[in-house]
Order: C-alpha cells, then structure tokens, then sequence
C-alpha cells in the first residue's frame, strides 16, 4: 500500500488553484493569469493513475485485491461529495435557469449521475467556447473520465498480472503510448473528442501508473554529494519547473491533449518519483497552508464551476479581484464543511443512514432531471409567456464543400442561399421557396464570409476556403433567371470586408448577365449584450421574489445603442451599399426594423417575444419578424418577376 505524502496534496492544491484561476480568467496588466491552468486536470490525471495502479499492485502481490472492494473505495471517495455538489447546484438551477437552460442542465446532470458527461459536453459546446462558461457541471467531465477509467484498467492489469506479468510494465507503457498516438493524430482533426474522450486522455493515468514501478529506496541508498544524490535533488524542481512553466505561459491555443501536454505530465511524474524530505521542491510543497489546500482540492473542484457560473448568470461575464476573492472564499467555505462533513466520514466506513441518505439524494435528482425535460424547463416557475423565456435559434439545414453543387439545378427558378449562421438563422427562407416549388441550392458555412478565403488555420477554415471554392466553380449557365440571397455577420469580417465587396461586385455582376438577382441582407444590429442572459438576471434579480411580474419584464430596457453599431458598421454598410448601383442587386437593410435614428436604440424584445437568442443571433421569432417584414416582400415582388418572365 502507498504511504500518504504530504506533498502530493501540496501538487493538488498547485492543480487545483491553476484550474480556479483559468476558469475565473483573471488578468493581470491585460495578461490572463494561469493562461494554461487547465492543465491542473491533467495533474490530476497523473495523481490518480499513480494512486489506484499503486493499490491495485500492492494488493495484487499480496493476494488480496478484490474488484468488489476497489469499486467500493472508489465509490466512497468520489460519490458522497459529488451527490452534495449536485443537490445544492440543482437547487440553484431550479431558482435562477431559464427553462432553456435548465433543460440543458438537467440532462449534464443526468449524464453527471452515470459518469458520461465527457460524451454529453463533447456534443455540446467546445471546452473553451464562450457558452462553456454558463455550464454549471462542466467540470465533471474529468470525473467521468477517471471513473470510465477506474472501470477498465482494474481488469487490464490483473489480466496482465494473470497471463504475463513480467511484461506488466512494458504493456501498460505501450498503452500509453499508443494512447498518446491516437490523441496526437485525433486533436488534429477533432479537437473536442481528443480533450473530452476517454481513449485520448488514457495515457496520462498510465504514466502515472507507471511511476509506482520506480523504487524509491533508491534515493534514500544514494551516496551524499555523488551524481545519483544531485540527481534526485534536480529531477522533482525540474518536474515542478515543467508543471508550473505549463500552466502559466501555455495557452488553450495549442493542441491539447497532444506532445505539448508531456510537459505538465512528465514533470508530475518526475515530481512524483524523485521528491523527498529535505529537497527544496519537497519541502515547499509540504507546507501546511499549501498541504491543507490539497486535502480539500477535490471538494474545491467541485465547487468553483458551478458558484462561478451562476455569479456569471446573476451579475456579468467577468471577475473584478474582489468578487475573485468573495467567489472562491465561497467556495472554500463549501469546500471545507464538505470535506469535514462528507469526505472524511464516508473514507473509511458509510453508516446505512448515510448510504441511505446518498439513495434518496439520486432519487430526488432522477425526479428533477425528469420533471425539467418532460415540463420543457418548468416553465410553470415563471410568470411570464412562453414567448418571452424561450431564446433558442433555429437554423435551416445545409450543404458542406462539393454537397452544394450536387443538389439538382432547374431550368426554371433556383434560390441560391450564401452566407454563414446569420443566413441559416432565416431557416423560413428555405421554407419559402420550398412551398413554391422552387429548388434550393445553399452555401452556407459557420462562420464563413463564403466569398473570400482566409488563412486555414483550423479544420472550419479549411472547410470554410472548400465552399468558397465550391461556389467560385458554380455553373451558372443552366439555370433559369434565379435569386441568390448573401447575409453574414459583416462585422465578424470586417478585416476583409473590401474583399468581399469585389467578390460580391464580380457575382452580382456575372448574375447580371445571366439575368439573375442578388439580394444582400445588410444584418441586423448586434445586441451589445447576451440578451438571454440578462433577461435571465432581470428574471432572477430577487431570489426571495422568484417570480417576476409580467409587466415588470415588458418595461424592461435591455435595448442597444445604435449610435455604437453604426458608428462600428457604418463603414462596412457604405461599402456594402455601393453595389447597389448594379442593376440586378437589393440590399435590404435589416437592421432599420428595430432601430430608431430619434433614440439611438436598437429594440432587443417587445411584449411578445425576445428578438436575439445571444448577442446577435436572432430566436426564432426575431428571425421570422426580419423575414416578414423585410425580406418576404421582396422575394414576394422578385419570384413574381421571374415567374413572368419564365412564362
């Protein structure tokens, strides 16, 4: 059995404040603070693959490992602490979510519960997508990863310890190895499986694993002053120096997990194997302060994301130092009454009161995951319309690359669609020309001007410069006089916008002579703010209250300043209209519907319905009050045209 040291809690307390301060994204002098403190997870990774591989090979020699009694330890050291996390956190989501939201919850929570939620956040947003920062139980994903390895490597080693046990440690590191391959090859072309999959983070458990097969009677036997002796001085500082060189000036740019994520691993390994009493990194790290810290980072972790999170959803995105400071005393107030009161009495025995209790805290949560998708986000809580809470976008479906220019081309009319989400979000444009029988051929692309390529440094890009070669190679010549619609979010390509007003000059021009129109859909003012998020607060502004009165929501202003969009699109928009002069081009200008020249604000709801699901993609009623009062008669007046002309 591994004896307890003082100073691997000192390198948890280290993993665990890096992780904290990452997620906080604090700044200081406009630098981020532990711009790469996201790889304290991965310290945890090592931690706990040296820790279980150790159990498992100490009881193993001495006949007494038992699958049973290793599942039970596990679960009683990580369960307990999460059940309480979950409850309490589920209790905030039900007073402060929006329906949509705590649908979302609801079903993190679910896969919380079963240890899945790496593959339930895998399907969601990016790690360090903007919307990552309102998942309260993000940061399970790491729990669920080491638990689906818990549940594996037990039977990979006795297997080897069974049939081959001299090759024990060869096996298991090449393993690791072909692990680190596969996550290499994988964060190239999918950068979420590689970070959230459990294939592609194995390797970092077995390293650490593989640290329990070093003697560490070596160090005490070496010579005083000899090359052995300043050697096992080194190599911890050096293990600590790679650690902590990696978490403060490594950012989430690179490929992670890859190569790049060996620094942080190694040096915890090194640190791992070579630290000891009367060593200078060893004794830093053993510090009480630091120590204590470490005893309480598994609690810590569990309670930062979520006291974070809904600090973001009641006030704003970012931390001023003092709400730092408030937010993780917070959290350390949870962290220690959860780490008195939960972990160190469920670590060696659990009462049946206590196993009771843990049966009802599941219970309960199934309840509540089931009654939040079933009811739609218990909408019931709010006294406002459905309308009003509901701030989902709906996209049309559409073509990838060589897809588009599969689709049939008529001799009659086409609709060609072009443009990247702020195209998709006019999904009833699609409908529209489908309910007249007119085929729809689209190039749309996220993020994507579609007219002018731009330097491929991700796979979006790259397939972004495909559909702008796709559409460059588009034959024109059989189709019938036809509509191309353009819109895009001008301002996201601002640093290309000349560009893209040539190509869009050359298209409308080269439609021109084949008796084509363009209709470019100037876009509508972006709302400055989340819109859903602080409709979110403005409804949640008095916990004690819950309910909001309906009429309190209506005289809500949560309007934008049009002085600052135009001022920022101003000249994008002259740009852009100066291609009005060809013959066969509209430009509508969307954005005239809710923006007001006498006031200087731009409208973001009405009675009925909120108009932005973010900052500037349009809910499904922003989207069709655009389409209908903008956009449709035009098309009306155009398919008329084409219609009679055809005839």
């Amino acid at each position: 059995m591994l004896s307890y040291r003082k100073e691997l809690d000192g390198l948890r307390a280290l993993a665990v404040i890096a992780v904290i301060v990452y997620h906080a994204n604090l700044k200081l002098f406009g630098v981020q603070l532990f711009q790469g403190g996201f790889f304290g997870v991965d310290v945890f990774f090592v931690l706990s693959g040296y820790l279980i591989t150790g159990i498992i090979r100490s009881q193993m020699e001495q006949g007494t490992f038992s699958f049973r009694d290793f599942y039970w330890r596990r679960a009683k050291r990580i369960v307990p602490a999460l059940l309480t996390m979950l409850l309490v956190t589920s209790g905030l989501a039900y007073l402060i979510l929006l329906p949509d939201d705590l649908v979302t919850y609801a079903k993190s929570l679910q896969s919380a519960l079963y240890f899945g939620s790496n593959h339930f956040f895998y399907g969601e947003d990016s790690y360090t997508a903007a919307a990552s920062i309102y998942r309260p139980l993000l940061h399970t994903w790491s729990l669920s990863v080491e638990w689906q390895f818990y549940v594996v490597f037990p039977f990979i080693v006795w297997t080897i310890n069974r049939f081959c046990p001299r090759y024990m440690f060869g096996i298991l590191l090449a393993l690791a190895l072909v692990s680190l391959q596969i996550s290499s090859f994988i964060v190239k072309i999918n950068p979420d499986m590689a970070f959230y999959l459990l294939p592609t983070r194995a390797w970092e458990l077995i390293l650490g694993g593989l640290v329990t097969f070093y003697n560490r009677k070596n160090i005490e036997k070496s010579e005083k002053d000899s090359f052995a002796s300043i050697a096992y001085k080194s190599l911890p500082i050096i293990g600590l120096f790679l650690v902590a060189h990696s978490m403060v000036f490594i950012g989430h740019d690179v490929p992670h997990p890859s190569f790049i994520t060996l620094l942080p691993v190694l040096g915890t390994c090194l640190f791992i194997m070579f630290s000891h009493k009367g060593e200078l990194s060893n004794d830093v790290m053993s510090l009480k302060p630091i120590v204590g810290v470490g005893l309480i980072s598994y609690s810590l972790y569990l309670w930062h994301q979520p006291v974070f999170v809904f600090f973001r959803i009641l006030k704003h995105d970012y931390f001023r130092f003092e709400q730092f400071l408030l937010l993780i005393s917070i959290s350390l107030i949870l962290s220690i009454l959860t780490f008195l009161l939960v972990e160190k009495k469920t670590r060696k025995t659990v009462s049946r009161t206590l196993l009771s209790f843990n049966a009802v805290v599941i219970f309960c949560l199934i309840l509540f995951i089931n009654e939040s998708i079933n009811s739609k986000g218990m909408n019931y809580r709010l006294n406002v319309p459905q309308a009003l809470i509901t701030t989902n976008t709906r996209y049309m479906p559409h073509c990838r690359g060589e897809q588009c220019s599969t689709q049939n081309i008529s001799g009659g009319i086409n609709a060609v669609l072009i443009g990247d989400s702020h195209m998709a979000q006019y999904y009833m444009t699609d409908d529209y020309f489908k309910e007249k029988g007119i085929n729809v051929i689209k190039f749309i692309g996220s993020a994507c001007n579609v007219m002018v390529k731009t330097p491929a440094k991700t796979d979006s890009q790259k397939q972004c410069n495909e559909l702008v070669d796709t559409l460059d190679n588009f034959d024109f010549s059989e189709m019938g006089p036809s509509i191309f619609i353009y819109s895009v979010r001008s301002e996201l390509y601002g640093n290309h916008t000349d560009d893209i007003v040539e190509s869009l000059s050359s298209l409308a021009n080269k439609l021109k002579d084949n008796g084509h129109y363009l209709l470019i859909n100037l876009d509508t003012a972006n709302a400055m703010k989340n819109v859903p998020l602080e409709a979110s607060k403005a409804l949640r502004s008095s916990i004690k209250g819950i309910l909001l009165p309906n009429e309190e929501f209506k005289n809500l202003d949560m309007s934008s300043d049009f002085k600052l969009f135009k001022s920022r699109m101003g000249e994008l928009n002259e740009k852009y209209e100066s291609i009005r002069n060809i013959g066969n081009v509209i430009v509508i200008n969307a954005y005239e519907k809710w923006c007001s020249e006498y006031n200087m604000r731009c409208e973001v709801h009405n009675k009925k319905n909120v108009f932005y699901s973010g900052y500037d993609h349009l809910t499904p009623e922003g989207a069709e009050i655009i389409f209908n009062s903008k956009i449709k008669p035009v098309l009306d007046r155009k398919v008329s045209e084409l219609t009679t002309m055809i005839d």
